[in-house]
């Protein structure tokens, strides 16, 4: 099984997308055909599935091969038709066979009834032995629930009806297949099942895709465009950047290699043109130059294309709590909920993924965050200086189709921003001077979504809610929202199913389900539970009739109950976690204020102002009888969090719950940092004894953070002189609180072994008075 593209040429609009391009895909081979939009991926596609013609050229298809290629148009007899007939229309109708092989049989003709046979053998390994089955398993796979099998497609959504054509394709089954964007529309559940199908598939496999997760997985081969010329690498996506950074290198080295050999030559030549004896020589340098000209036309580098590249603006301050969620509902016109009743509350700078198949509720509570729909039940408290940006996944929900560009992006913003403001941003996002009067309908939906992430960016939101951002863009332009979101200085909400994004993004992941919100500190450890919990389903299937099953509804249950659970935890211990982190932040900024006075003391020159050094010492007991009971309330507060988790069976710090092996979120408490000292009362060699306990761990603390802080100085001779001054002077404080812990403490009352107060000396210090 071959594809042969020979000597090919297309171009729109006066411009060359392909020219004279050759290229043979075997049997076997994945294709990733990448590159920036507009670039012809699916011009291609279109041109091997004989929908377009090609300028120039000839493609060739095996004979009898079957070619699998999504439609773009559903007409009038598949709307009307119901999902499953739909997806099995496409299957072979065996009634007429084995009426066939009844005429046969019957009237006792052997030769006919070979043939038959032959013909059964050979439909079996084309359709499959169950292919009614094979059906039903790619719409399971592909994310439809029974119920939907038998609606009509006009009554699904535009996103499940692309699913519908992808699974009419994938059960017809394809010797070539042809796939532009497979995973459009697919939550993530769908896609990993996508790729566990493709990777099995034996044909010729090309497909466009922006998905980077799913390219690395599926793709052994990548046919990249929007250079010069295609680029066609035997590599996945990640792989083929690494080998293109290497090779532009590469040519780079060369290209300057031939430049100074240039140089040389034409340095010759300009030296002994004149004389007489080297004339010969000169012109043949000068020949050789030429040739080195020529030589160096083939190494000109590419031609930088506009890539998006942005940052958010600073976000305006708000109020710590942006968002508190209380006992919040949702009912569709038929009566049925997709949560109970959600409780929770977002804080200033959180960063949020929420995650769950389709159909979960994701954009529905988004859509209530942003006041798009009306909430059934329960309050939602806005933060008084919230600043909301919303964006949604159907950009015409957002854009009116019947203006332009510029017009549009002028009625999204605040009246008061300049023409010349609109127009810089609209460049800034790739829309210039030529988008400005152009009508929205006009707009590719990359376009439309770049046209929508400027809105937000002139509305300096400090809450962002972005519903499937990353829909119709390209990767390139993937990459830099990515790194738009993470230097994001605001509070992020998203729905995405872009795990690459997922993971890059720095997010906290809420997974929504039927039994409520489970939190995971992370994609990695939400990706972790799933796969755990899908291994668990995989193995108690395979155990069949060895052991008693429990029924779906049962797991259901118990997955409730200890949703319940968790979210019952998370409730009583999130006030608990937040108190301790405020108490720990006080702390630190007391041990900070601690560690500077004691600083400042081992400085012998601040003993001569007798009044300023008594102050100091007074700051300095201030500050360690502070810290001491900050100790003794974090103390308090871990036990409190510890007796929490214990009521909920966790039984680890820092480790996720039993749970969370079959599925279910965790969210990861610090462990404890501190530890009070043994007693702050008593003889001197316990007291002190728990005194330099404590004053050692914040005096390396305070070592190390001077360090860091003082290391990218060190360049210096002057800075590296001052940071070892800084060091000693730290050494003579540490000194210092060793020897002479008890010495401004305990002016009342004697310590045992020092019946007798005297002045202090040392060499290095003036007389210290107590």
């Amino acid at each position: 099984m071959r594809i042969t593209l020979q000597d090919i040429s297309k171009s729109f609009g006066g411009r060359d997308i392909y020219s004279h391009f050759s290229l043979d895909i075997d049997s076997g081979v994945r294709l990733c055909v990448c590159g920036p939009n507009g670039t012809g991926k699916s011009t291609l596609l279109r041109m091997i599935a004989g929908i377009e013609d090609t300028d120039g050229g000839k493609i060739a298809l095996p004979k009898e091969a079957r070619l699998g290629y999504v439609e773009q148009e559903l007409d009038a007899w598949a709307l009307e038709t119901d999902l499953l007939t739909y997806v099995q229309d496409v299957l072979l109708d065996w009634s007429a066979f084995w009426r066939e092989w009844e005429e046969a049989s019957r009237a006792k003709d052997s030769a006919r009834l070979a043939t038959l046979m032959e013909t059964q053998h050979t439909l079996e390994q084309t359709y499959g032995y169950n292919p009614e089955q094979r059906a039903k398993k790619v719409l399971s796979g592909l994310g439809f629930s029974e119920a939907k099998w038998h609606k009509k497609l006009g009554e699904l959504s535009g996103g499940w009806q692309e699913r519908a054509k992808l699974a009419r394709i994938l059960t017809a089954g394809a010797d070539i297949l042809l796939l532009d964007e497979p995973t459009n529309h697919l939550d993530i559940d769908a896609i990993e099942w996508l790729e566990s199908f493709l990777l099995t598939f034996e044909g010729v496999l090309l497909f466009v895709a922006h998905d980077r997760t799913f390219m690395d997985t599926i793709a052994t081969h990548v046919l990249y465009l929007g250079l010069s010329k295609p680029v066609f690498r035997k590599t996945n996506y990640s792989q083929f950047l690494v080998l293109q950074e290497e090779y532009t290198a590469q040519r780079e080295r060369e290209r300057q290699a031939l430049q100074d050999e240039l140089a040389r030559k034409m340095e010759f030549v300009e030296r002994f043109r004149a004389k007489a004896t080297k004339a010969r020589q000169a012109s043949s340098h000068q020949k050789m130059a030429k040739k080195l000209e020529k030589e160096l036309e083939e190494y000109k580098p590419e031609p930088k294309r506009k890539e998006l590249r942005f940052l958010w603006p600073e976000a305006p301050h708000s109020e710590k709590t942006v968002l508190a969620v209380s006992e919040l509902t949702y009912r569709f016109k038929d009566g049925t909920t997709l949560w109970p009743a959600l409780s929770f509350t977002i804080y200033r700078g959180m960063r949020i993924a929420l995650v769950g198949h389709n159909g979960s509720g994701k954009s529905t509570l988004l859509k209530l965050l942003a006041g798009v729909l009306e909430r059934s039940s329960g309050n939602i408290a806005p933060a008084q200086q919230l600043s909301l940006g919303y964006y949604t996944q159907h950009q015409m929900e957002t854009l009116r189709p019947d203006t332009t560009v510029l017009g549009e992006l002028r009625r999204l913003s605040d009246p008061h921003t300049t023409e010349e403001e609109l127009m810089s941003v609209l460049g800034l996002f790739l829309l210039g001077e030529s988008y400005f009067d152009r009508q929205i309908e006009r707009l590719s939906g990359g376009e439309k979504c770049r046209l929508v992430l400027a809105s937000l960016f002139l509305r300096r939101a400090n809450l962002l809610l972005l519903d499937e951002p990353t829909n119709h863009l390209d990767i390139e332009s993937r990459e830099a929202l990515c790194k738009a979101l993470q230097n994001y200085t605001g509070t992020l909400v998203m729905v995405a199913h872009d795990r690459w994004l997922l993971a890059e993004s720095n997010v906290e992941t809420w997974k929504l389900d039927t039994s409520g919100i489970t939190v995971y500190p992370s994609y990695s450890a939400y990706e972790t539970a799933h796969q755990a919990e899908r291994a668990l389903e995989k193995k108690e299937e395979s155990k069949g009739g060895e052991i008693k099953t429990v029924s779906r509804e049962e797991i259901k249950r118990q997955k409730r109950e200890e949703a319940e659970k968790r979210n019952a935890m998370y409730r009583k211990c999130k006030p608990l976690q937040k108190a301790y982190e405020d108490t720990e932040k006080e702390l630190n900024a007391v041990l900070e204020e601690q560690a500077s006075i004691e600083s400042t003391l081992a400085d012998s020159a601040i003993y001569a102002d007798h009044a300023r050094a008594t102050e100091l010492l007074k700051a300095f007991e201030d500050c360690k009888e502070k810290s001491e009971l900050l100790f003794k309330k974090l103390e308090s507060l871990e036990a409190d969090l510890e007796a929490a988790r214990s009521a909920y069976a966790w039984r680890t710090r820092r480790l996720p719950s039993p749970q969370a092996y079959s599925g279910a979120g965790t969210s990861f408490w610090p462990a404890r940092k501190y530890a009070a000292p043994t007693s702050i009362t008593g003889n001197f060699p316990a007291e002190n004894l728990s005194r330099t306990r404590a004053h050692g761990k914040r005096l390396s603390a305070s070592f190390k953070k001077n360090l860091e802080s003082q290391w990218p100085r060190l360049a210096s001779g002057r800075a590296y002189a001052t940071a070892i001054q800084r060091w000693a002077s730290l050494c003579i404080s540490f000194m210092y609180t060793l020897f002479l812990g008890s010495l401004a403490h305990r002016k009342d009352r004697p310590s045992a072994g020092y019946t007798k107060r005297k002045p202090w000396r040392f060499p290095f210090l003036k007389q210290i008075q107590p």
